[in-house]
């Protein structure tokens, strides 16, 4: 399978990462967990980042390389909640971690998925 075959499979899995982004963003709204500030700021910033560098892996030139920063995006989701202590609260603490582990999957998926070369058809 070459590199133009499997092209398809980075732009759908960038797209499932613009779509993990904007659930992090909206989640507590929906969840009800404004209340929980760090929950909250956190979870609207680091999908806001998730997003963008999904956004760029997908249709820019980021590459493998935003595709990572998603992956340490993802490691910081599961961890945030005991880091800065929100921890306690089921909501907010398995919203992130779910969401950290899908981040993880896909970005790591979009990292290792070959690029098409820059000057093909």
């Amino acid at each position: 399978m070459d590199a133009t075959t499997r092209a398809p499979r980075a732009f759908g899995i960038g797209g499932i990462n613009i779509v993990l982004g904007i659930w992090l963003i909206v989640a507590p709204f929906i969840l009800n967990y404004t209340r929980f500030e760090v929950a909250m700021w956190n979870d609207i910033i680091l999908g806001m980042i998730v997003a963008v560098i999904a956004f760029v892996r997908t249709f820019g030139t980021g590459g493998g390389t935003a595709s990572w920063i998603n992956v340490l995006l993802g490691i910081w989701l599961i961890i945030a909640p005991f880091v800065l202590n929100y921890g306690t609260n089921p909501t907010p603490r398995w919203n992130d971690i779910i969401l950290g582990i899908l981040v993880i999957i896909f970005a790591w998926s979009g990292a290792t998925a070959p690029q098409p070369p820059a000057n093909s058809v």
